[in-house]
């Protein structure tokens, strides 16, 4: 069973490219289920989801990656008893960041007993709303960028080519290295191509004192 998780901060467009994504894998024959994790009362993704008729299983309290790491387990091991599926999609919190999601991982993995495979994570960016939000949630999306295995600027339809450019200089000013996707829900671009890497390509596992010596050399 494969797990494959987006993160990204609130409003960057994960739900509906994951819609777009659900539809690709179930149309090449994968049986996908969906995990959605958010911080408030009323979890509208799950609705949204629930809708297209995809198996969703929600972990409410906090962000995956942390308070309900155990539920997280609980949850992965009922869906594979219960549904079998070939590909979990997780959308956590917009506040989630890739070393955490990576441990809750490994601990579902240990604690179940399951065969896992981490499929890259995916920081999904908001191409219009970036620079701003550099301005007041720098630290964390610049954490999300930098652990991230990909990046999709995404919303690509709502900007020009010199603004995905723009977004794609702030985006390798933070990470060099950036392995860059570019996407939009709207068109449908990008949908293939994170769709190969879901399917093919895996997450390094969780080595608890690398990430945390990365975490004190990158952040103090």
């Amino acid at each position: 069973m494969r797990i494959a998780q987006v993160t990204g901060f609130l409003g960057s467009g994960k739900t509906s490219f994951l819609m777009k994504l659900a539809d690709e894998l179930t149309g090449r024959g994968y049986k996908v289920a969906v995990i959605v994790n958010d911080v408030g009362h009323i979890n509208v993704d799950q609705k949204i989801m629930g809708s297209h008729g995809l198996t969703v299983k929600e972990v409410a309290g906090g962000c995956i990656c942390c308070e309900v790491q155990g539920t997280f387990t609980t949850t992965i091991t009922n869906l594979h008893i219960s549904h079998r599926p070939d590909i979990v999609l997780v959308e956590p919190s917009g506040v989630a960041i890739p070393w955490g999601l990576k441990q809750a991982v490994a601990d579902a993995s240990k604690k179940s007993g399951l065969d896992i495979v981490h499929s890259p994570i995916v920081t999904f960016v908001d191409c219009v709303a970036l620079s701003e939000q550099l301005m007041f949630v720098g630290r964390l999306i610049s954490m999300q960028i930098r652990e991230a295995d990909a990046v999709m600027i995404n919303k690509t339809d709502l900007c020009t080519d010199d603004e995905i450019q723009e977004c794609e200089s702030m985006i390798r000013d933070i990470d060099p290295d950036a392995s860059v996707m570019y996407g939009s829900a709207a068109t449908g671009k990008g949908v293939t191509e994170l769709a190969d890497l879901m399917t093919s390509g895996a997450s390094s596992r969780y080595d608890e004192a690398m990430e945390k010596g990365t975490f004190k050399e990158q952040y103090g």
